[in-house]
């Protein structure tokens, strides 16, 4: 009996504990849906509480870039702008986390809004 309730016990704190909360921390390899056709790119972002931090590699489209931003019920907002609009654009990325664990949105910038997805490159994957 005392081991019933014991493992009954187990079962009801394993059930009840509070899952991992979901994360955009982490490389990932981008999709980019442009007027030039699809480009690969790489996001490279870490998190500290709701705010996000990180690196936009378009892959020599343009400079890297580092962004900004929140993540917030499973909403990704992000800003990059470096030096002088005229030479480095602007881009603001919008996504949702999906529930297979790809981010999917658009972005923004002067020649207009781009579709892209995302996943996150395992570590082991990595050169």
């Amino acid at each position: 009996m005392k081991t019933l309730l014991a493992m009954v016990a187990g079962a009801f704190l394993a059930a009840s504990a509070p899952a991992a909360a979901p994360t955009v921390a982490g490389t990932w390899s981008m999709t980019v849906d442009s007027p030039h056709g699809v480009m690969t790119t790489e996001l490279t972002l870490k998190e500290d509480g709701g705010s996000v931090t990180g690196t936009f590699t378009s892959g020599g489209h343009l400079p890297d870039m580092n962004v900004t931003g929140t993540f917030e019920n499973g909403t990704l907002k992000l800003e990059a702008n470096e030096g002088n609009s005229d030479q480095h654009p602007s881009i603001t990325f919008t996504a949702k986390l999906q529930k297979d664990g790809t981010l999917s949105g658009s972005l923004s910038t002067e020649i207009g809004d781009m579709n892209w997805t995302a996943k996150k490159v395992d570590p082991k994957d990595k050169p």
